[in-house]
């Protein structure tokens, strides 16, 4: 299951330790991001998923229940990788707790 973050164009969120911003949001289910370090946009839709290369099996789409001028962001990223918002991380509100992740069968 994806975790699904509401952002607005210029609002952030933090895979790991990679800082990934919205940015021109160009219709109700699809937006820009641009990861930080690298510089690379990606456009994201609700067609496919985009898988964001600076950081391995990490997938980003348009999550379901689409606002005008709001990017609902879908994440699929392994449990181990650490997903926080840019505005909760600042503020000190985020609070990182590791957990044991469970059983995972292959």
């Amino acid at each position: 299951m994806s975790l699904v973050l509401s952002l607005h164009s210029g609002q952030d969120f933090y895979v790991g330790d990679e800082q990934v911003v919205v940015g021109a949001i160009l219709g109700v289910s699809k937006f820009e991001v641009t990861v930080a370090s690298s510089g690379r946009k990606y456009v994201v839709s609700d067609e496919e998923a985009t898988e964001l290369h600076e950081i391995g099996d990490v997938f980003l789409s348009a999550g379901d229940r689409p606002q005008a001028g709001v990017a609902r962001v879908a994440i699929d990223a392994p449990r181990e990788i650490t997903i926080l918002r840019g505005d909760a991380l600042r503020s000190g509100e985020a609070k990182v707790e590791r957990v044991n992740p469970g059983r995972r069968f292959t």
